[in-house]
């Protein structure tokens, strides 16, 4: 939680960067966001997923050469993504046009590598449950990131989205190094790569990229397409989903640990306690966030006026249905990392593929009709419907497999 609490206090700082960035600074940066979200995806963070599955099952030569061949294929993948992100870059800034993303491709493709580079020592620490020195690596994460946007807002500096991007490039370096220090003692390259390993973890990440793609679909697909057909949406509607997502930190920090706790459970043979294990973090992160989502619910005007100084209270209906969307997000969340704990990662892919469907499809009618509200009921129906499906889905298998 405190890990992951860095989240929430960058959710708070964001507010600061939402109010000193002008509003096409600010649209220009979400829909980057955005951007680099898919190419830290495709630059191997599905990979990272397998290896935390693979990894956690155990401490013998197996799973040591499951984490060496994984980090191998997430080097790969990552500077292939940031290849395309460079060679791309003018396609993807005429087809955003008028927005300006000059050198906002290259960037990208810093963060994608260095993001990567800082996130496979993290994986190996949590592995192995050492979740202090996560922590640690985290907070320097952050201090490095937020201290230099900071320094920036506070002295009346931070004009452009390249700012912030390149602060998170000095920061993924400076967790790289922390974290690569802790796990020296768990990474074994002498248990060696072999094909057999490397087809077993591409094997398993290619569910999870799956998932992980449809996912990103349904969850990103509002930003850019109101960056193509509703740029002038994007400042507020960004603004509004930036503050409902601060307290989605309790559910990633759930997670987190929930995997390779899951994935123990599974494997040794104690079945019986894994649904009484996901219930209860269901409820212990729903009794979290309760007081915050009333305060999207009862009170969005209020807290967005109060918040941004009046520069996006006209996208308060999207805080309402986003705020609202906080309660259900728990539910399908835990019982997808369940299931893919369990060997069936699959679940969470025919689930989120629902809900990209569903999202693309209500965003293409809605989008050009309500703008940045329809965008979020899109959105809500998706979630609504992918986490039914999940929860119903996992649950079946799960009961036919107890013993």
């Amino acid at each position: 939680m405190i890990s992951r609490g860095t989240i929430t206090i960058w959710g708070i700082l964001t507010i600061f960067i939402i109010r000193s960035l002008p509003s096409s600074a600010y649209a220009i940066y979400s829909v980057a966001k955005s951007l680099e979200m898919f190419g830290v995806l495709l630059g191997g963070g599905f990979i990272q997923q397998a290896i935390l599955k693979l990894a956690s099952e155990g401490n013998g030569l197996r799973e040591k050469q499951l984490a060496n061949s994984g980090i191998l294929m997430a080097f790969c993948f990552s500077f292939f993504s940031a290849f395309l992100l460079i060679t791309g870059g003018g396609v993807i800034g005429s087809f955003y046009q008028p927005l300006d993303l000059s050198g906002i491709p290259v960037l990208l493709a810093c963060i994608v590598v260095t993001g990567t580079l800082s996130g496979l020592p993290r994986l190996l620490l949590l592995t192995v449950h050492r979740t202090k020195d996560v922590m640690i690596s985290d907070l320097a994460q952050f201090a490095v990131k937020s201290g230099i946007v900071v320094f920036l807002i506070v002295s009346n500096t931070l004009q452009t989205a390249h700012q912030i991007f390149t602060a998170m490039i000095i920061s993924n370096i400076v967790s790289f190094l922390i974290s690569s220090w802790f796990a020296r003692d768990i990474f074994s390259p002498s248990a060696g790569i072999s094909l057999k390993r490397i087809w077993e973890v591409m094997s398993f990440a290619a569910i999870f990229m799956g998932a992980s793609l449809a996912n990103f679909i349904y969850t990103r697909t509002d930003i850019l397409m109101l960056g193509k057909i509703a740029p002038d949406n994007v400042a507020a509607y960004s603004a509004s989903r930036s503050l409902s997502g601060m307290i989605l930190m309790v559910i990633t920090a759930a997670n987190m640990i929930l995997l390779p706790h899951i994935s123990r459970l599974w494997n040794q043979g104690r079945k019986n306690e894994i649904k009484p294990k996901i219930l209860s973090t269901i409820l212990l992160s729903e009794m979290i966030i309760l007081p915050v989502v009333i305060l999207y619910v009862f009170f969005p005007k209020q807290l967005l006026d109060f918040i941004y100084s009046g520069k996006y209270t006209e996208s308060w209906n999207v805080l309402l249905v986003l705020g609202a969307l906080s309660l259900v997000r728990p539910f399908g969340s835990f019982f997808a990392t369940a299931s893919s704990a369990i060997g069936k990662p699959q679940y969470s892919f025919y689930s989120v593929i629902i809900s990209a469907i569903v999202n693309v499809g209500l965003n293409i009618f809605l989008i050009p009709r309500y703008g940045g509200f329809g965008a979020s009921i899109a959105t809500a129906a998706a979630v609504i419907l992918g986490s039914t499906w999940m929860v119903i889905t996992s649950n079946r298998y799960m009961n036919r497999h107890m013993v």
